[in-house]
Order: C-alpha cells, then structure tokens, then sequence
C-alpha cells in the first residue's frame, strides 16, 4: 500500500466511530460464538464486579505483554504509563525508544491479542463451561486491540 493507505489507516485509527464498530462487532461476534458455553450463574452485582475486575485485568496484562516484547526484542526505556490515546482519553500504555525490524513490531503489537483473545477463544471451543471472568477478557483485549491491530497494519505498510 502506499502512503495513502497508511494516511487512510491513521484516520480510521483516530475516529471513535470506526473504534465503536469495532467494539461492536467483537462483542456480537464473541456472544454469538461463546454465549451458550459462559458460565452466566452470578447475580446482577456479581457480574458487574467481573467486568470491572476483567478491563482493570485486561489493560494490566495487555500493557505488560507489550512491556515484556519491547524488553525481549532490545527496546531501550520501556516503560508503561498513562498515555493520551488517538481519540483523547487516558489509558495505560507502553512506551519504548525503538529500533525495531518491522517483524519485530508486528509481533510486539499482536502478542496481546494472540495471548489474552485467540488463545481464551480456542480454549473456548473445547471446554463445556467457562467461566464469566475469561471470557470478559477475551472481549475486553479484544475490543481493545483496535488500536495494536490498525498500527500493525501501518507498520506492515511501511517500506522497509
């Protein structure tokens, strides 16, 4: 693709709406793939408290499997902190001085989603039951790779 296409990636990556199609689309596609295999025998409050407890969990580990790439690949100051994120909220974040391959960003920025979504998910398919918190991790890293997977694709667009 040619600069064009990483502008067009920028844009797509800075606009909530594209962002809230994204976290719809990954919430319909979750429940409608694993809704009758998640343990839904909690109360009202309890549920709550899972989701809340699953996106603290979730940006934690997320940001420390980035932490962990960015250290294993050589990055230099890597730190994680709260960051301004493309469409202006407060979220944690990982931050590095890089000198990075392209393979290596493409790994660093897909291993969160590999990790805490496709692995949970293809756990899913083979057990009975799983349980409420597990599967609110896997949407919550997903719904919040939005911005590692648009990033992948302007690293992956650039030349080399």
């Amino acid at each position: 693709m040619i600069s064009g296409g990483t502008k067009l990636l920028n844009k797509i990556k800075t606009n909530p709406f594209f962002n809230i199609i994204w976290i719809a689309l990954i919430c319909v596609i979750h429940i409608v793939l694993f809704k009758s295999k998640v343990n839904m025998n909690y109360q009202i409050w309890q549920r709550i408290l899972i989701a809340l407890i699953a996106v603290f969990c979730t940006f934690t580990i997320h940001e420390l499997i980035h932490f962990l790439f960015f250290k294993v690949f050589g990055g230099r100051n890597v730190k994680i902190r709260i960051i301004k994120s493309p469409i202006g909220l407060p979220v944690p974040g990982t931050t590095a001085q890089v000198d990075f391959k392209k393979w290596q960003l493409i790994i660093t920025y897909l291993a969160p989603f590999v990790f805490l979504t496709l692995l949970f998910d293809i756990a899913f398919i083979f057990c009975d039951k799983a349980e409420l918190l597990f599967f609110a991790v896997s949407v919550c890293n997903c719904a919040g790779c939005y911005y590692d997977i648009v990033e992948t694709l302007i690293v992956a667009n650039k030349k080399d």
